[in-house]
């Protein structure tokens, strides 16, 4: 069995459903900053992923990308429960 994260960043792009999606997902689940997160959630597209992943490359954070965004070729589709499970 897996341990499920206790410490969330959610990052989102500057589109309005990414926004949205940032808000309601950080009032159900809590936002902690990206760097005491054990897990980074990117809200977006497939160019902020990319970015989200630059961003944190060395840091051994886990990064998961949700599609918020135009293009998500890279992105799961967004669901905003069982995220922790």
């Amino acid at each position: 069995m897996s341990k499920a994260a206790s410490h969330i960043a959610f990052v989102s792009s500057d589109t309005a459903d990414a926004k949205t999606a940032l808000e309601s997902l950080s009032a159900r689940y809590g936002q902690s900053s990206v760097e005491e997160a054990e897990i980074v959630v990117a809200l977006g597209g497939d160019g902020f992923l990319l970015q989200t992943l630059r961003d944190t490359m060395g840091t051994g954070k886990k990064v998961y990308g949700m599609n918020r965004g135009t293009i998500g070729f890279l992105m799961n589709e967004y669901r905003s429960g069982g995220l922790t499970e």
